[in-house]
């Protein structure tokens, strides 16, 4: 009876607000009908909260931008986004948590207004909303409670609205609508960045773009020309494609500039920056930029258009439908929709409420009732709460079946453990059982799970068997129980007094214990939270969480005192005294706090979203895909990205080329990709890259350098993703990009920092890592080339005086070839066999060169709008990137023309750094490329020859060629020789056995840093077991035993006959002979073995350098390195 009376006033008090609504709307709210003509760009601006009326929509930059200025009060911040209904005279603003209607709009007004009427259902969070100008509908998306709800546009009534997209949404951010074709785009921030499109009602959705995004922040679209156009905030990019996906294409790359808000005109995008104070228009087609402007101080952060020319007239198919909440027009025409917690009644058009409680929400419960607080925005209270008594209970525990409406507890009066139906107000009871605690429920397996603490163990009920069951037992001092259904592990905390995490299973697998006490202190009120899938609990009074195997614990905010936390969405919700209190998660925005029950003892989630079946979806593991993941209408499909093919496993991978190709970093999306010389064909590198700069490839070894700003490191790898190490590690600078000296394979670099005392250009020694400074305090380095054989370096400075230097390769006689006519000198290139040196500039878009002294400089080749970057030379031609292009460009190095051979891939993000493996050409020193030319660590070509060189803070020794402190190892060796040997640390030599030795293991060592072999010579060359003397000795020795065998027998004889004294003294006469050929042959063999000239190790000395190289050569002449040429 409660329970009807309840529904019964909960629907005679909607009706009444309906009535009331009309009122309202038709009375107070009465519509000023728009001035024909008015046209305005609209601009919510953050300082001050205002609205910016451009009253002529700029076109070009000559355009007046006379505009009028709208305050608000109270000055709230935030001003998220912006619709306007100018038939109307209405512009929307979604502000902080509500959705505002400013009424009989004036693009002419001039003035300080309060905050007119709002909606307050929204979090308080980044998403665009959308209006419906056919049906005079509000859509919104909520990135923190991941839905996308719509309502009736001009309704006050919190409660009435509609969640039409949840599943599998985890960051919804951009939206736009087309009503005349009854469509709406969305943006889901996921890792897995796409765009879906669907229905106005959230049916029918399919991906159309999911390769190549990174944060799609805003979208926009052409009604006229089925065009959907966006920002992506991450990539710094406009772009564009068809309803269906098809033709995309980037617009403009936005260099260093972060769109906030985006909305379409006549074939302009009109663009505001919050972070840089611009708004500007780019031109559709063209992609030119037709106008920016600077805003100082305003803080633009939404736009929109406000047009009331004269319409084409739309026919509402809603109009004639009398739907009793609201009507979507979809494609398959209008639909009725009931608000949350609402059903569709067999008419179509009415609704029925569906229980006493809401759609979302969360419980509390006390003793002996429960209260419903409405999930719809940060909080705020925006209805009465829905209360529940339970009479003749205690109620210790609660657990949630939101897709039945069903509330199971624990009674601790009765002992029981019982089941509330919310639609039939049933509660019945189950099973009896001891005081128990921590009641949970696992949706997935349908399983019931609670501790009773006085048998320290863990019980199970089975919903669809009602059987109970123990799982474990005789656990020491269990509590706060909580499960992850996807995997039917479960977690509670164990000890007294101190305390751990451990995890077990519904299947009673041993115990593990995840967080010890150590790392711990004092936990409780824990929670699995499946969105996330993260542990979070109370550690005191703060909230902590780490991953489901217990890594990566973090510390969140102070509760000041909760005694029962839990994770949703994006917020952090807990229980203080009486108060339920709310937090968003990572902000430090403040807690909203509304009043709950007195003395409440247990909180859930009502939220049927929460406790969809996810498994075979991209939110359990990424659905098993490697790469991306695509939710579909029954589960996932796996898609690979750009250069990789989807492989039955659904892994990704491609086949690499193995010569002629480019490699080249695609900084936006944290990737090294391989590109087809011929045919532009592309292959993503299997390699884990972040914010990749710099990139040389050596051709000689096959290895891949490659800097990353990030992490400040330099990587060296295989290209197929093996071997990878860090190589070196700059300190506060990042490398900007790197060039090998293939004389020696040493590593040049450009190193920007914070300052310019801090940036500088850098040698790292390929085989030891050392490393030497060769030039300092610079105006932000950034490329650099290497000219080996004429013994020189250039480098570009972009800082505020933009130069092109030179250098000798050790760093000395540095001087600035170009200092004119030049703004940006993003790339550089030199072609050794002509002496002449390209370099692009990114400000004028052209590629220029000259000769090695800055002279004859003549423009080669101009790309208007292209913002050029790296360039590298080939044989006849150039390959340059540049930030507005969607792909590598090549010309011709004499004429400047382009020659096609790639397509434009719109998924490539900003590209910049390159290299090319097309022969075996390479521009060496051969000063240097022969034995490092003698010098122990660094060998520098010069115009002239050769400087040795040493790491920063070391010197030379009186020889020049020997570094202070260099071990060396020892070269001469007993039983082997050494060829082409250059005795330092980090050198391999050859070696050869000397006569009476044979190879064991292989022909080389190298020297350790200790100035030991690697391996020990020991091992490598063995003496024979026997040399042909000791063999001929052997065969002597053997036929006389044979004879004195013979003269034995006869001896023998001869006593028999009685002349035994006699033969014996002959047969010992005869022994004695026959031993002195064998002593004589061990003297002979040892006299040969020290004329070799081998010395005990006492004897071991290091030598100067010249001497071993004057000896060591033996005619052997296979190269040990590709750096270091035998000498002939």
């Amino acid at each position: 009876m409660l329970n009807i009376h309840i529904q019964g006033v909960r629907m005679l008090h909607l009706k009444i607000l309906m009535i009331l609504e009309i009122i309202i709307f038709w009375g107070s709210f009465s519509f000023v009908q728009g001035i024909p003509g008015d046209k305005a760009l609209i601009i919510g601006a953050l300082k001050p909260p205002s609205f910016i009326s451009i009253k002529e929509i700029p076109n070009n930059s000559a355009s007046s931008f006379d505009n009028f200025t709208l305050k608000f009060t109270p000055e709230i911040p935030l001003i998220f986004s912006l619709a306007s209904d100018p038939k109307n005279s209405v512009v929307f603003a979604a502000i902080m948590n509500g959705i505002y209607i400013f009424k009989n709009f004036s693009i002419l007004q001039n003035s300080v207004i309060e905050l007119p009427t709002e909606y307050r259902g929204r979090s308080i969070a980044y998403g665009q909303i959308a209006f419906d100008f056919v049906s005079n509908n509000m859509y919104w998306c909520d990135s923190l409670l991941n839905w996308i709800a719509m309502k009736p546009a001009y309704s006050f009534k919190n409660t009435i609205y509609k969640v039409i997209i949840h599943k599998d949404l985890v960051l919804p951010e951009g939206l736009a609508v087309d009503p005349e074709d009854g469509l709406i785009f969305f943006s889901d921030n996921d890792h897995n960045a796409r765009i879906e499109k669907a229905f106005l009602d959230g049916q029918n959705r399919v991906s159309i773009v999911y390769k190549g995004l990174s944060k799609v922040s805003s979208l926009t679209v052409d009604t006229a020309n089925n065009k959907l156009y966006w920002a992506d905030s991450s990539r710094l990019t406009l772009e564009g494609c068809n309803y269906d996906g098809s033709n995309r294409r980037v617009i403009r790359r936005l260099n260093d500039v972060l769109v906030s808000g985006l909305t379409y005109h006549q074939n302009t995008l009109h663009a505001v920056s919050s972070s840089t104070n611009l708004m500007f228009g780019v031109n559709t087609t063209s992609g030119y930029l037709l106008y920016s402007r600077k805003l100082p101080t305003l803080q633009p952060f939404a736009i929109t258009v406000y047009d009331n020319e004269p319409p084409v007239a739309f026919n509402d198919p809603c109009s004639t439908l009398n739907c009793q909440h609201m009507c979507v027009n979809t494609q398959s025409g209008p639909k009725c929709l009931c608000s949350e917690g609402f059903d569709l009644n067999s008419d179509n058009k009415t609704c029925t409420d569906a229980s006493i409680f809401y759609a979302k929400g969360f419980i509390v419960s006390n003793a002996s009732m429960f209260v419903m607080h409405e999930i719809i925005a940060n909080g705020q209270k925006v209805q009465d709460n829905i209360i529940k008594y339970i009479p003749g209970t205690i109620i210790e525990s609660l657990a949630i079946d939101s897709n039945l409406d069903i509330i199971y507890l624990v009674d601790g009066k009765s002992s029981s453990l019982k089941k509330y139906n919310i639609r039939s107000n049933q509660l019945i009871t189950l099973i009896s059982i001891s005081a128990s605690t921590d009641l949970i429920f696992d949706w997935i397996a349908n399983l019931l799970g609670w501790i009773e603490p006085r048998l320290s163990s863990i019980q199970s009920f089975s919903v669809n068997s009602q059987i109970t069951d123990t799982i474990y037992s005789s656990l020491q001092n269990p509590e706060s129980l909580t499960v992850d259904p996807y995997t039917g592990e479960l977690y509670w905390i164990v000890g007294a007094p101190e305390k751990s995490i451990v995890r077990g299973s519904w299947t009673r697998n041993a115990p593990k214990v995840l967080i010890s006490a150590a790392n711990l202190n004092s936990p409780r009120s824990l929670q699995f939270d499946v969105t996330s899938q993260r542990l979070y609990w109370l550690e005191h009074t703060f909230i902590k969480s780490s991953n489901a195997n217990g890594s990566d614990i973090k510390s969140h905010i102070n509760t000041k005192g909760a005694k029962k936390i839990f994770a949703y969405k994006g917020y952090f919700v807990w229980i203080n005294e009486d108060d339920l209190h709310f937090h968003i998660a990572n902000t430090f925005q403040a807690e909203y706090t509304l009043p709950t029950l007195q003395n409440p003892k247990d909180a859930a989630v009502f939220d049927s979203s929460l406790q969809d079946d996810k498994r075979g979806t991209c939110h359990i593991l990424n659905g098993g895909c490697e790469e991306i993941c695509l939710p579909v209408e029954n589960g996932r499909r796996c898609e690979c990205d750009i250069g990789l093919k989807l492989q039955p496993d659904q892994s990704c991978d491609s086949d690499l080329f193995s010569s002629n190709f480019i490699l080249v970093t695609d900084f936006s999306h944290g990737r090294i990709l391989q590109i087809d010389l011929q045919n532009g064909t592309v292959v993503k590198l299997p390699l884990s890259v972040n914010k990749a700069t710099g990139l040389a490839f050596d051709k000689s070894t096959m290895k891949l350098f490659f800097s990353d700003n990030s992490t400040k490191t330099i990587t060296s790898t295989a290209l197929h993703g093996r071997d990878t190490e860090v190589f070196y590690t700059p300190g506060f600078a990042y490398a900007a990009s790197l060039e090998i000296d293939y004389s020696t394979g040493n590593l040049y670099y450009t190193a920007v920092g914070p300052t310019a005392s801090q940036s500088y250009i850098g040698v790292v020694h390929r085989a030891t890592a050392i490393h030497k400074t060769l030039h300092n305090n610079m105006g932000i380095p950034h490329d650099i080339t290497l000219c080996s054989s004429k013994g020189y370096f250039f480098w570009t400075e972009i800082g505020n005086k933009a130069k092109i230097g030179r250098a000798i390769m050790d760093g000395t006689t540095p001087s600035y070839i170009a200092t004119r006519g030049i703004e940006m000198p993003n790339g550089l290139t030199a072609d050794c066999s002509a002496s002449r040196l390209f370099w692009t500039d990114g400000f004028l878009n052209r590629i220029e060169f000259s000769d090695f002294n800055g002279e004859n400089r003549h423009v080669l080749a101009s790309d208007s709008d292209a913002f050029i970057n790296d360039i590298v030379i080939q044989g006849r031609y150039l390959f340059y990137t540049a930030w507005n292009r969607q792909s590598i460009t090549k010309i011709d190095k004499i004429t400047g023309s382009t020659v096609q051979f790639m397509s434009d891939h719109p998924e490539f993000g900003r590209l910049d750094s390159l290299d090319i493996y097309a022969d075996e050409i390479r521009d060496v020193s051969s000063n240097c490329s022969i034995n490092n030319g003698l010098c122990s660590t660094f060998c520098f070509p010069t115009p002239t020859g050769r400087t040795c060189g040493c790491q920063d803070n070391v010197n030379l020794q009186s020889d020049q060629v020997t570094c202070e402190g260099v071990v060396r190892c020892q070269t001469l060796q007993r039983n082997l020789n050494f060829t082409d040997c250059l005795p330092y640390p980090g050198q391999s030599c050859y070696v050869n056995c000397k006569t009476g030795y044979q190879l064991v293991i292989n022909r080389t060592v190298s020297c350790g840093s200790g100035g030991q072999w690697i391996p020990s010579t020991d091992k490598i060359c063995k003496g024979k077991e026997s040399t042909s003397e000791t063999r001929q000795s052997g065969m002597i020795y053997n036929y006389m035993n044979a004879v004195l065998s013979a003269v034995g027998a006869i001896v023998v004889s001869m006593v028999i006959l009685g002349f035994t004294c006699l033969m014996k003294r002959k047969i010992n006469n005869t022994r004695k002979t026959a031993k002195t050929p064998s002593s004589n042959t061990r003297h002979d063999t040892t006299s040969t073995f020290e004329s070799h000239g081998y010395t005990g190790a006492e004897e071991e000395h290091y030598h100067t350098i010249d001497p071993v190289y004057d000896t060591m050569h033996d005619g052997y002449n296979e190269p040990r390195n590709p750096y270091l040429v035998v000498l002939e």
